[in-house]
C-alpha cells in the first residue's frame, strides 16, 4: 500500500498507523510489560517519506509538500 500525504498532520496519522500495523508496541513506557499484544501485519518499505525531486517541483510546484510512504503486507496476516 502506498499513501501520499500533503500535510504534516496527515503524514503523522499515516506514520502512526503504519507503525501500529507493523506490530510495534503501543503501551505507555511506564508499563512493566507489554499488554497490547502487537501483531505484525505489514513491513514498512520506506523508513522516511519519499519527497519529490527539485526537478519534479520545478515542473509541478504543487508537488512540493507531497510525502510518500509505502508498506508491504506480511505473509502472516
Amino acid at each position: 500500500m502506498a499513501v501520499i500525504s500533503f500535510h504534516s498532520l496527515e503524514d503523522r496519522i499515516v506514520k502512526h498507523s503504519f507503525a501500529g500495523l507493523q506490530g510495534l508496541c503501543t503501551c505507555p513506557p511506564d508499563f512493566p510489560e507489554c499488554r497490547c499484544a502487537p501483531e505484525k501485519l505489514v513491513r514498512v518499505l520506506t523508513r522516511s517519506p519519499i519527497r519529490p525531486t527539485d526537478r519534479e517541483v520545478r515542473s509541478n510546484p504543487r508537488s512540493r509538500s507531497a510525502r510518500l510512504r509505502v508498506v508491504e503486507r506480511s505473509g502472516g496476516g
